[in-house]
């Protein structure tokens, strides 16, 4: 009897051992995985866009959290994850189901880096500007020819032009090792009778950025005239030629375009710049970092605007897309400093004869926004919003 006991006892615990015992959960239960997203583990977004993922897995409801609401705000609804960038920087988004499963993904804001100037042909002794935009400060440079010399101050990047030669690769690289790269094409003996500095220059189509000349060695007054006025305009004021967007209202191009820049002293030399506006295959005008948005009823997305005419107005209308649209739209927008806010509601109103019906939101509806700027030229582009019911 006690052979059959121990016997007995020994299989009990043969069984136990490989039903992972009798102590509660091991982890994850094959019925109910834990929780995960189709957003990957490293995101990497714009400013001022709104990304949308599905979660699913574990066990709903659903919860997020944002590492640093000032770079990356969050939300879910039932198993929709918008993933909001309103700073630069670096945040982590936390997504937890009720069995306290957790997926992570880590999200890097920023614009991409980008110089004012693509490439710059000048003389030696002179110092080319560019702007560097986007990425993440601090800012640094690398140049492989002690032909120039690369500082960089802030956001503004000065070269020193030092011998002649070229071309040279100039290239800046961001904290987080995102590059830009701008070409120096030749560097040219300096005369010593009568130049623009630079000699040339290649900007993007979509820059309304001021282009800045320096006169060298005219004698005053100087006279200054554009080759295409509708895209660039010339002013001068003392030895300083600054080009400016022309009658066009836009730079825009349909292909790569050069525009001669010529300045008269009054003993009739000539000297003469090129400028150079470079077609961007992704469009020029008026332009939205998303042209789809999800927005949850009750909660904002912001969308950023570019591409805007030099002197327009911008306005913003929003309506509905329903068969038989509603008076009142169920999303709202505004416009202030480059950014459409986009803001999702719970009722519409219609009115018929008179009366009024408000309508509360039950899933999902669809709105379209539109961004209108007065130019000229006169130009508009679309925002499709999705609105969400908010899952209590």
């Amino acid at each position: 009897m006690r052979v059959l006991s121990f016997l007995a006892a020994l299989m009990m615990a043969a069984v136990l051992s490989a039903c992972g015992g009798g102590g509660g959960s091991s982890g994850s239960n094959p019925q109910q995985p834990t929780v995960l997203t189709t957003a990957p583990s490293a995101l990497r977004m714009p400013l001022g866009v709104v990304q949308q993922y599905r979660v699913y897995g574990g066990v709903a409801p659903y919860q997020v959290t944002s590492s640093d609401s000032r770079i990356v705000n969050a939300s879910i609804n039932g198993e929709v994850l918008l993933i909001n960038s309103v700073g630069q920087g670096n945040a982590n988004v936390q997504i937890r189901d009720r069995n306290t499963g957790v997926v992570t993904v880590a999200v890097t804001v920023g614009d991409p880096l980008a110089l004012s100037l693509s490439s710059v042909t000048s003389y030696v002794g002179d110092t080319v500007k560019a702007i560097i935009t986007g990425g993440t400060p601090p800012y640094r440079v690398s140049v492989l020819d002690i032909a120039l010399d690369a500082t960089i101050n802030g956001n503004e990047l000065s070269l020193l032009l030092k011998a002649v030669g070229g071309p040279f690769d100039v290239t800046v690289i961001d904290a987080l090792n995102q590059t830009a790269k701008m070409t120096v094409e030749k560097i040219i003996a300096g005369s010593p009778q009568f130049n623009l500095v630079p000699a040339s220059v290649s900007v993007s189509e979509n820059s309304q950025a001021p282009i800045t000349l320096t006169a060298i060695g005219g004698v005053g007054p100087l006279t200054v005239r554009s080759s295409d006025p509708t895209l660039l305009q010339a002013t001068v004021s003392g030895n300083v030629i600054t080009l400016t967007t022309g009658s066009k209202g836009l730079r825009c191009v349909p292909a790569t375009t050069s525009v001669l820049i010529e300045v008269q002293d009054t003993r009739g030399a000539f000297a003469n710049a090129t400028v150079t506006l470079v077609d961007n295959p992704l469009g020029c005008g008026l332009i939205v970092s998303s042209n789809a948005v999800t927005v949850i009823q009750g909660e904002s997305v912001k969308v950023n605007l570019s591409g805007m005419s030099a002197g327009g107005t911008i306005t913003v209308q929003s309506r509905n897309v329903e068969a038989t649209p509603l008076s009142t739209p169920w999303a709202t927008a505004s416009y202030a400093d480059g950014v459409v806010t986009i803001t999702g509601l719970s009722t519409a109103v219609t009115t018929t004869s008179g009366t009024a019906t408000v309508t509360t939101l039950a899933d999902s509806v669809n709105a379209k926004i539109t961004v209108i700027d007065s130019g000229p030229p006169t130009q508009n582009v679309t925002i499709d919003a999705t609105v969400l019911r908010k899952v209590p």
